[in-house]
């Protein structure tokens, strides 16, 4: 069954659900799980969307059954575990290709995929700020990769670079990066001498220095930048409202329980 047009905001989720129906059941029943709270939240409420989500719980209530007692639909932290460990691998997956230099229409799918599965965590609740920041991360380079291939052009690897902002601010000493192990600071000449001091009529007049000033202490090198985002985050206790109960007629939920699935393109599955 068709997503409706008022409802296209979940159509990701569905996507995602249809394509690891067989794959990743647990995924697949999540990103089909949220997909109905958003639209039970959002709406709208009419004859059409109201069929829809009665098949929609329906395949649910299926799709449940045939998992059986597995911990990650049962258990809170078991799914919100079971979901980040898949998106966070979705996620490297895109990151150290793009990172590698070799970013191409597949890595664009696989970052726009790993943010619909980082977005499934808001199943169990609000998200941290690293979710919420790899999630914008993800949209971000696949909507540069696109850009860059659809004009000819290498995408850009890593995160965005401010050129402007960079010539704004002051570098501090640990924005350096540490010095070779063969490096040696030059020292002053044994020749180097400080200016003479003119002589006037009460004192004598003063010798040219001819020691070289002391060598300051090597600033301590500052910690390796890291080369990518961290991949973990707290696994927070959270309880997934039950979608068996959404207010939704009766004689509507079984109105229409057919189901077409299309073939999905999913070349983003590693």
């Amino acid at each position: 069954m068709e997503v409706p047009p008022e409802l296209k905001y979940i159509t990701p989720y569905i996507q995602r659900s249809q394509e690891l129906l067989s794959r990743e059941p647990v995924v697949a029943y999540y990103a089909q799980y949220y997909a109905a709270k958003l639209a039970i939240s959002r709406g709208p409420r009419t004859k059409e969307t109201n069929e829809y989500l009665s098949h929609l719980l329906d395949s649910l209530e299926t799709q449940k059954k045939s998992l059986g007692d597995n911990e990650a639909v049962t258990n809170d932290l078991v799914g919100y575990a079971h979901i980040e460990n898949f998106a966070l691998k979705i996620f490297l997956n895109a990151d150290n290709e793009d990172r590698a230099g070799k970013a191409s229409k597949k890595t664009a799918k696989t970052f726009l995929a790993a943010s619909v599965f980082l977005e499934l965590l808001k199943t169990f609740g609000d998200i941290d700020s690293e979710v919420e920041a790899k999630i914008k991360y993800a949209k971000w380079k696949a909507t540069d990769i696109m850009k860059a291939l659809r004009e000819g052009r290498q995408p850009t690897a890593g995160p965005p670079i401010d050129e402007s902002e960079q010539q704004e601010q002051v570098p501090s000493i640990s924005e350096f990066p540490s010095p070779p192990s063969n490096f040696t600071a030059p020292l002053p000449s044994a020749n180097s001498q400080l200016p003479n001091v003119p002589a006037t009529p009460a004192a004598p007049v003063v010798p040219a220095v001819t020691a070289p000033p002391p060598v300051p202490a090597a600033a301590p090198a500052p910690a390796p930048i890291p080369s990518s985002l961290p991949v973990q985050s707290p696994v927070p206790t959270m309880t997934v409202p039950q979608v068996s109960n959404m207010d939704i007629p009766s004689a509507q939920k079984h109105a229409n329980t057919s189901r077409v699935i299309g073939s999905i393109e999913c070349d983003w599955i590693q």
